[in-house]
């Protein structure tokens, strides 16, 4: 009885202020949907709200929306307004700065400072029950640099292309054959040499590194690097996963990355760095687990697997959700480093799948593509929220790979 009264209440007095429909709260009948931003799925759970549909509106959490966006949200009680600011060095309003409004007044949005006017054909912000602002789609990411798609029950949330950044004018000498690999350019250079990595002084001139492009470590140079950490990765999962214990790192997997990276021209150094930072040196001990072949989180959500998802075309043999488990489970060694590769493949370009492969990765549709040409283009993507995920990849893991001749 209290929560129509409420109802009530909020409706008669937006229609006072507003003149527009009433807010779209529980009034209708509700259907919650699977929610993708950047290529992560979002369910709803006692903690988390997900996408709504009511009355043929598509409604999402606009802090869930933001943050996974890598931006800084804030909810200013007594102004009732729902903040973003895209600057993750901006300072946050203070909570008087703007006027107070009635408790019942109309949701407003603010973005960067600015308010964003609502369309009321596409419904208007209103509080969901769990204290979650909602907000109608297209509304908040038409002004995100954000497309929206809608297909199957999903609602599709992908930031556009960034610009492709060349590295500082003044290493150009240092980094020219990089440079030529962020261009797309293929040139007739080799990879840099031993003598020619040494001379740099740290990894941030490699921050602009295109995903698209020919690996410049060696397999050997991966593998000596993983080989090097063995000692100290014994010594943290003794340390902090007694019940997992050591896993012995995978036999020619560095072969296996440069070789399937080249098929589709895909940094397959960078890709195995990324492997090893999201497994853990290949110890597994998150939701993922050792025996499934997938070396980058490949469909793990937080949900154990129904076993009902979707394979997208995908040969069940190859890789496949298994009830109760987390993330997909691939064939083979080779079939999950592949999926692997396909997957950065969609981020990176708009092109085709190289002529004779096959699919083997069932998310590879869910990717906006060519969303993210560069590394540094996975943050908030891959991970979220995401801060420094792809300098991490390339500075914590590859390029000590690069020079540990060197050292």
């Amino acid at each position: 009885m209290r929560k129509k009264k409420w109802l009530m209440t909020a409706a008669m007095a937006l229609c006072c202020m507003t003149g527009a429909m009433a807010m779209p709260v529980y009034a209708a009948e509700t259907t919650e949907l699977q929610l993708i931003i950047n290529d992560q799925l979002y369910l709803g759970s006692d903690e988390q709200v997900s996408a709504q549909l009511i009355d043929d509106r598509v409604y999402v959490p606009l802090r869930l929306v933001g943050e996974s966006l890598d931006h800084q949200v804030q909810w200013l009680g007594q102004s009732r307004m729902a903040c973003i600011l895209t600057d993750d060095t901006a300072s946050l309003y203070p909570e008087d700065a703007f006027p107070a409004v009635p408790e019942d007044a109309p949701i407003r949005v603010l973005i960067d400072g600015q308010v964003v006017e609502i369309d009321p054909d596409l419904g208007e912000a209103y509080m969901h029950e769990s204290g979650r602002t909602m907000v109608p789609v297209r509304a908040v990411t038409n002004n995100l640099n954000c497309d929206v798609d809608w297909q199957d029950g999903v609602v599709l949330v992908t930031e556009k292309p960034q610009e492709v950044i060349a590295p500082p004018e003044d290493r150009e000498d240092q980094v020219a054959n990089v440079t030529d690999r962020n261009q797309g350019v293929t040139t007739d250079r080799e990879p840099q040499s031993d003598s020619e990595v040494s001379n740099l002084e740290d990894p941030s001139v490699y921050y602009g590194l295109t995903i698209v492009g020919d690996s410049i470590a060696t397999a050997e140079q991966l593998t000596a690097y993983l080989y090097s950490k063995e000692d100290h990765i014994k010594s943290v999962m003794a340390k902090k996963y007694p019940d997992y214990g050591f896993i012995g790192f995978p036999e020619g997997i560095a072969e296996l990355y440069i070789e399937i990276g080249k098929k589709y021209n895909i940094r397959g150094d960078l890709a195995f760095a990324q492997a090893v930072k999201e497994t853990g040196y290949f110890q597994f001990y998150g939701i993922v687990r050792n025996g499934q072949n997938n070396f980058c989180g490949l469909g793990a959500t937080g949900k154990l697997n129904t076993g009902e998802e979707l394979q997208n075309g995908v040969d069940p043999e190859r890789a496949v959700y298994i009830p109760g488990t987390h993330g997909i489970t691939f064939g083979t060694m080779a079939d999950g480093v592949e999926a692997h590769i396909q997957h950065l493949y969609a981020y990176a370009t708009k092109d085709p799948l190289p002529e004779g492969v096959e699919l083997v990765d069932p998310r590879f549709k869910y990717v906006t593509r060519g969303i993210a040409p560069q590394w540094t283009g996975l943050n908030g993507r891959w991970a979220v929220p995401g801060h420094g995920y792809g300098e991490s990849i390339i500075g914590d893991y590859w390029f000590e790979a690069l020079i540990l001749e060197s050292n």
